[in-house]
């Protein structure tokens, strides 16, 4: 069976002369920051935190990175999951954690009160993870499940082991190696054991565990991304995953706010080693702010992690930060009156994150995942729509952005240029930061610092080590904070006189944007006003054509009613002048003589006469109309009603015409949205057959992988059987090769004296076996 062996003493020795030394280095001989953080994802009722160096205890940040010296603590009744990697640590009520090292190749906890149900999914080779408890220490050898109970009064620590393989240490080197279901108490730091047991029977908090891993083993973000990305679990139930064709994989949030963007809703924070982090306020806002990167997919933000290995790298924010003065803005007078400002945008796809501290090459290769730093293009780095500023006090003392950023016009980033990180901040800026509300009083109770954490053998100059580093640490902040605020109020200055000036520019440019605001206003109301108009002018039209016809049917009509009484009149004045033409003769003739001695009179006299008989005529005609009904008229009243049938059926011929283009155009519409519903139903339908294809294989590969796992427990078990069995033959040998030369030395001592017999000439020689007896050549048998 194969265990971690602890760290030898002269290892430690070497490492604690190593960070002695380290202040003499210059400040980029440092080693690169760790690549893995541990995060707070559930906090079932209150947990308090206190980061490194820090004794002020304050309720606890979901999406703040969580690293060495960082500690946490649970209330009565309230339960925690912290993610360490790819491992889960469930935290219990009345429970205090510490991170005493948390790195690329080891995970050190210190368990001073409480329970601890720890699930180690994967352990690499050469890496560790540890439990440290007033009592002992406790190793995973294997992936498997584990849980700790610590007992401050009686001053005992439970280990139980659900499942896997691992051994506790004590003070003095003891070795207890523990295997699945184990359950042992033990007392003081030489692993004097109180009580055990097998296969224990679950509690509420196990239970509440178990139903923890069962939704990590079901996670959809699990089968896209690996587990060792911190924070993947809330994507599940915030989100959901679709496929790109320029990105791949990508992941859409769920109820955004208006004009939301990445890094917008949330806060800033110097932590230690890595600056100024980014803290979102969305419960999912971990993973996609430290990993990845985001883009623009038509109108939504996605978050695209694309290529990330096993292990991904921890960034504390993957933005740039614009400054400057481009434009005719200065940036760092961006708010006017003399107040700095600090902008930012996120990064892209393909494009690479440039640290604020040094880092290898090789670090900054994985973390950018191979992109050149050399061909930085920056897709967002001018889109008002992505940009986020805020004062530079309110960047410096941590307030949350929210609503309080400044929206930036475009012409101003024209010419926008990216600038390093804004600087350390001083201990002043430090100390009036805005923090989390403080913790209850007397919530979290203070460690007994006898009960120091053994850890492995050599545990204590471990903790010392860790100690001294520590003050280092603080040491070396201190000048680099007072290095930094000297920096920073020269910079202060210099940004003063640029101040007055940029001022006056910057109200110019409010002014005549709002006077572009305003003009764009007006125009906008006299548009709105025209096109009132012209629908008015159009109603107009329409009621005058409508108008129109009516007049042109009345006068139709009109004309008819009077062709009809002028042949009507036409018909009886024949008849008149039939029956009364002799008599009509004579008075010409009579009246012919007046007329051609007096010839003005007798037109006057015709002129005056005329419209008199054609009003008797009239009036002749309408007395006889109602006895009489003569052909023409019935001719004209027939023609009429044929023009109004003819004038109704072109209105009803328009009106079905009509009617059948208003039933095509809602058929057609009709078979577009039954199209669009088929293609919708299609693609669902197929979206579903993949999932369930991939559920099937993730299914297939889970089944693979535990079978694989299965195989090779089973071959180590083999293999340790084997080798037992084969030590124990060589014992029983060497053994049994004892005895037979002690047998055969004590023969020879009482055959001493005598002569040792000729065996070449006597028939009767002793047993060969004696004689030849020597030391047995043994095999190397299986080797591990």
């Amino acid at each position: 069976m194969k265990y971690v062996r602890p760290i030898h003493s002269l290892a430690v020795r070497l490492i604690q002369l190593f960070m002695l030394a380290a202040p003499v280095f210059p400040a980029w001989a440092q080693a690169d920051p760790p690549a893995r953080v541990a995060r707070l994802n559930v906090a079932e009722g209150p947990v308090s935190a206190a980061p490194a160096g820090d004794e002020e205890w304050t309720d606890a940040e979901l999406n703040r990175p969580l690293s060495r010296g960082d500690r946490l603590w649970t209330d009565r009744g309230s339960r925690a999951d912290v993610q360490v990697g790819s491992s889960s640590v469930r935290m219990d009520g009345q429970t205090r954690l510490e991170i005493l090292a948390l790195d690329d190749q080891s995970a050190q906890l210190s368990l001073t009160q409480g329970t601890v149900y720890v699930r180690v999914r994967t352990l690499p080779e050469g890496e560790n993870f540890e439990i440290d408890t007033p009592n002992l220490a406790y190793r995973a050898a294997y992936p498997g499940d584990y849980r700790i109970d610590v007992d401050p009064t009686r001053g005992t620590t439970r280990v139980t082991i659900h499942s896997g393989t691992g051994a506790v240490y004590g003070e003095t080197g003891q070795t207890q190696a523990l295997g699945g279901g184990q359950q042992v108490t033990f007392r003081g730091r030489a692993l004097a054991q109180v009580a055990a047991q097998e296969s224990p029977p679950q509690d509420n908090f196990d239970r509440w565990a178990a139903e923890r891993n069962r939704r990590e083993d079901q996670s959809v973000t699990a089968r896209r991304v690996p587990r060792e990305l911190v924070g993947y679990q809330h994507l599940d139930t915030h989100g959901q995953w679709s496929r790109d064709a320029t990105y791949g994989d990508v992941w859409f949030p769920q109820a955004t706010p208006a004009n939301w963007a990445p890094y917008r809703q949330g806060r800033w924070e110097w932590i230690a080693p890595w600056g100024w982090t980014w803290i979102d306020d969305a419960p999912w806002g971990f993973a996609p702010f430290h990993y990845g990167r985001w883009a623009m997919i038509g109108s939504r933000w996605a978050w695209v992690p694309g290529r990330i290995g096993l292990r991904p790298v921890y960034a504390p924010a993957l933005t740039a930060f614009v400054g400057g003065n481009s434009g005719g803005v200065n940036w760092a007078n961006l708010l006017g009156g003399g107040r700095p400002a600090v902008a930012w945008f996120p990064l892209g796809p393909g494009e690479p994150w440039q640290p604020g501290y040094r880092a290898s090459t090789g670090y900054l290769a994985n973390i950018n995942q191979n992109i050149p730093l050399a061909a930085a293009t920056y897709a967002y780095q001018r889109k008002p729509e992505a940009l986020t500023a805020i004062p530079a006090e309110d960047f410096h003392r941590g307030r949350p952005v929210r609503g309080g950023w400044l929206r930036v016009a475009g012409h101003v980033l024209t010419n926008a240029q990216v600038v390093a990180p804004p600087a350390m901040p001083d201990r002043t800026a430090v100390a009036n930061r805005e923090r989390p509300a403080p913790a209850r009083a007397g919530a979290v109770p203070q460690p007994d610092l006898r009960a120091v954490a053994t850890g492995a053998p050599n545990a204590q100059q471990s903790t010392r080590a860790t100690e001294q580093a520590r003050a280092l640490e603080q040491a070396k902040s201190a000048e680099q904070a007072r290095l930094a605020q000297q920096a920073e109020q020269a910079r202060l200055q210099q940004q003063k006189a640029a101040a007055e000036a940029a001022a006056a520019q910057v109200r110019q440019e409010q002014q005549r944007v709002a006077a572009e605001q305003a003009r764009a206003a007006s125009l906008t109301k006299a548009a709105e006003k025209a096109q009132v108009a012209r629908g008015a002018e159009q109603a107009r039209a329409e009621r005058a054509r409508a108008s129109e016809q009516v007049r042109l049917a009345e006068a139709a009509r009109r004309e008819a009613r009077a062709e009809e009484l002028r042949v009507a009149q036409r018909d009886k004045a024949a008849a008149h002048a039939s029956a009364g033409q002799g008599k009509t003769g004579r008075d010409a003739s009579a009246r012919t003589m007046p007329a051609a001695a007096s010839p003005v009179p007798t037109a006057r006299a015709a002129v005056t006469s005329r419209p008199t008989a054609t009003a008797r005529a009239s009036e002749s005609a309408r007395r006889a109309e109602p006895g009489r009904r003569t052909p023409a008229m019935a001719r004209a009243e027939l023609a009429q009603q044929r023009r109004e049938q003819t004038a109704a059926q072109q209105v009803a011929r328009r009106e079905a015409v009509a009617r059948r283009a208003e039933q095509a155009r809602a058929q057609a519409t009709a078979r577009q949205e039954e199209r669009l519903r088929q293609q919708a139903h299609a693609q669902q339908v197929e979206q579903a057959r993949r999932a369930a294809d991939r559920d099937a294989q993730a299914l297939r590969e889970q089944r693979a992988q535990r079978e694989e796992l299965a195989r090779r427990a089973a071959a180590q078990e083999r293999e340790v059987a084997q080798r037992e069995a084969w030590q124990r033959q060589q014992q029983a040998i060497s053994d049994q090769w004892r005895r037979d030369h002690q047998a055969w030395e004590e023969q020879q001592q009482r055959s001493r004296g005598r002569q040792r017999p000729d065996l070449r000439g006597t028939e009767r020689a002793a047993p060969a076996e004696v004689w030849q007896r020597g030391i047995p050549i043994l095999n190397q048998g299986p080797t591990s």
